[in-house]
């Protein structure tokens, strides 16, 4: 019962902050997966792994309902998303392939550091965006492998890689959000097969598990992520961003001390 509670939760706040800056909830989930599964008896050998692929399973449902309300209120900029969507989908797999080969140790550490720089950059704006950036075909394309990558090994959305992407490409923060959340739908599901696939030979995993995936927790979170996200568009599309991005960017400074004290 009180990890049902939990996961509720869990999946309000996740939803309420997928919507708002399109991140997918990635950064509140897995430092309270740490601790969830680690509760559970979850061995250290794969708690990284299974706390990483569960993330991903969840934001395939908080993605979906952030993209559809920033859709509704215009904040989705599909031209560029065709564009990256494809390369998005193989670097999510390749990271999540790239994550069963490192230590779960190795792992935590890389999250730790990885929420804390984003955090800094979230405060200062690195770097300034451009005025007038010009940008080819093959700019996203890269830059969709990147996100996808990057987001497979530490098992986000990849709205702190892609949001960034989109404001210093021109794009207004509604936009960016909105697009970004996009993003984190072929993230989030080709990232979470991989971790299925690559964590389906491993002989201690918990029950209900499909690979590095906790079916519980992800179905649980992930629907209650889904129905609170659009509280989070609506405030993303009423408020002003910038005190926003600034509190939120010191939340994940004290999520990765905390984690990389651990």
């Amino acid at each position: 019962m009180i990890d049902l509670f939990l996961y509720l939760l869990l999946g309000t706040c996740s939803g309420i902050l997928a919507g708002l800056f399109g991140i997918g909830g990635g950064i509140i989930v897995i430092p309270a997966f740490f601790y969830i599964f680690s509760s559970m008896g979850v061995s250290q050998d794969i708690l990284s792994h299974m706390v990483l692929g569960t993330s991903l399973g969840v934001i395939v449902f908080s993605s979906t309902a952030s993209t559809f309300s920033h859709h509704n209120r215009k904040g989705v900029r599909w031209k560029l998303i065709k564009i990256l969507a494809p390369t998005i989908c193989l670097g999510s797999a390749l990271g999540g392939i790239t994550a069963g080969a490192l230590s779960s140790i190795t792992l935590q550490s890389l999250i730790a550091l990885f929420l804390i720089i984003s955090s800094i950059q979230m405060i200062f704006e690195l770097p300034p965006p451009k005025k007038n950036p010009r940008t080819s075909v093959l700019g996203p394309i890269v830059a969709g492998g990147g996100i996808g990558w990057l987001s497979g090994i530490f098992g986000i959305g990849g709205g702190i890689f892609s949001v960034s992407y989109f404001y210093h490409r021109g794009l207004q923060m509604k936009q960016a959000i909105g697009s970004s959340a996009a993003c984190g739908i072929p993230i989030a599901l080709a990232g979470s097969i991989s971790y299925m696939l690559v964590g389906s030979g491993q002989s201690n995993l918990p029950e209900q598990s499909f690979g590095y995936v906790y079916l519980p927790a992800a179905c649980l979170v992930g629907l209650a992520s889904a129905f609170t996200a659009p509280v989070g568009a609506k405030i993303a599309h009423r408020m002003k961003q910038k005190k926003l991005r600034i509190a939120f960017a010191f939340i994940v400074m004290f999520m990765g001390i905390n984690l990389l004290l651990r």
